[in-house]
């Protein structure tokens, strides 16, 4: 019984020693845990206020850029303003040179459609006007041919005509030739008789 209690006397202990170990411990850590905290608290702040001054600086850094860009981009403004002036004023001469070049053309197409037309429209009478003639040229083609045709059978006529002629010429230029060597043959015959009768008396006379 003794032991027994002994045992559980020195439990008790024992467990009272771990709790009072235990709070301790946690008071260490809860006094590391501030200490833990005050130093991160404390870099932090350090970090922070570091952190603010270099934004500081970057800011400051950056004002002076913006100042320079916004005298950059003023400046850069009035150079443009300038040049958009220009540009404008060439905008609206071009602008009226095109509204110009857009109404002559207009004009022009114009004149030229209603010349195209008018073309057009002689062409066309024309076109009719050659239809006609053709018709006509066709015609007279044929009428041309058949007095063609006429005209080589007239010729092959005449031709034929002539050589006919032509031969009854030499036939009737022979029998005039014929004829006349006859009759001076006739005519020339009796004289001949005539002196040789004479020659004859001659002869008779100086005979005697």
């Amino acid at each position: 019984m003794i032991l027994a209690a002994l045992e559980t006397r020195q439990a008790s202990s024992n467990k009272d020693n771990m709790i009072k170990d235990l709070k301790n411990s946690m008071e260490v850590l809860d006094e590391c845990s501030k200490n833990n905290i005050l130093q991160v608290k404390q870099e932090g702040e350090k970090q922070q206020k570091e952190e603010l001054r270099a934004s500081q600086a970057r800011c400051a850094r950056l004002q002076q850029d913006i100042q320079q860009l916004e005298e950059q981009l003023n400046k850069q403004v009035l150079e443009h303003r300038a040049s958009e002036l220009a540009l404008r004023k060439r905008k609206c001469r071009v602008e009226t040179e095109i509204l110009n070049w857009v109404q002559a053309y207009d004009t022009d197409m114009a004149e030229k459609q209603a010349e195209f037309e008018e073309v057009h429209a002689a062409y066309t009478k024309e076109k009719a006007e050659l239809s006609l003639l053709m018709e006509k040229h066709a015609v007279l083609l044929q009428e041309y041919s058949q007095i063609e045709e006429e005209r080589r059978i007239n010729e092959e006529k005449k031709k034929q005509a002539l050589e006919k002629l032509a031969v009854m010429t030499r036939a009737a230029t022979r029998i005039q030739a014929f004829w006349r060597g006859y009759l001076i043959r006739s005519i020339f015959k009796p004289k001949k008789k005539k002196k040789k009768g004479k020659g004859k008396g001659k002869d008779k006379k100086e005979k005697k």
